[in-house]
């Protein structure tokens, strides 16, 4: 579990933290980090550590948790009546370009998998939401596509981002999975 809080100090350790296991994964190209390597490369003591987290996972957690909340937002103040796959799919990735090679090694290494249900339940939130403004479909028949949905393109998006399919750029991929996907909405 990961602690909140808006005091300053608490958000600049906080900060020094994931910044430091984000360098220590990318480093050792693993999430079996130790307390000691973050608190030591975060340059705080492990009480500190102990403050803020639980456990080395907490931070990839909360790392996470706040990238679907983004995610999440983005897709919600989007304008327009129609769902745009393409969109949704486009503003994520620029939401990660800012450690881009972080989530290269996330979608790629099954010491991560817990990513992938935390990206495909953020997804399912918002094909849910999509899918409820057909208020012609029964509820089940809702809840059911939205995981369909969800499940596919999130393994098909992080696929693309581990680099599964070789060059395809990121347009040819938003574009087929946004045609494929125009049927439902």
């Amino acid at each position: 579990m990961y602690k909140t809080s808006n005091d300053l100090r608490f958000r600049k350790n906080q900060a020094a933290l994931q910044r430091a296991y984000i360098d220590l994964v990318l480093e050792k190209k693993t999430a079996n980090l130790t307390v000691k390597e973050i608190a030591d490369r975060a340059n705080v003591n492990r009480m500190t550590f102990y403050s803020h987290y639980d456990t080395a996972a907490d931070i990839l957690r909360e790392f996470v948790d706040a990238m679907t909340e983004e995610i999440i937002a983005e897709q919600s103040n989007a304008s327009g009546s129609e769902f745009d796959l393409k969109a949704l799919l486009d503003r994520s990735t620029q939401l990660m370009q800012r450690e881009i090679e972080f989530f290269r090694l996330v979608a790629k290494d099954d010491d991560f998998g817990f990513c992938r249900s935390q990206f495909r339940d953020a997804f399912k939130t918002i094909f849910r939401a999509e899918l409820e403004k057909n208020p012609r479909a029964a509820k089940s028949d809702q809840l059911v596509m939205a995981d369909f949905l969800a499940s596919g393109v999130t393994y098909v998006y992080l696929d693309w981002l581990a680099g599964e399919y070789g060059e395809l750029p990121l347009e040819g991929l938003l574009n087929f999975l946004n045609d494929a996907l125009r049927r439902f909405f």
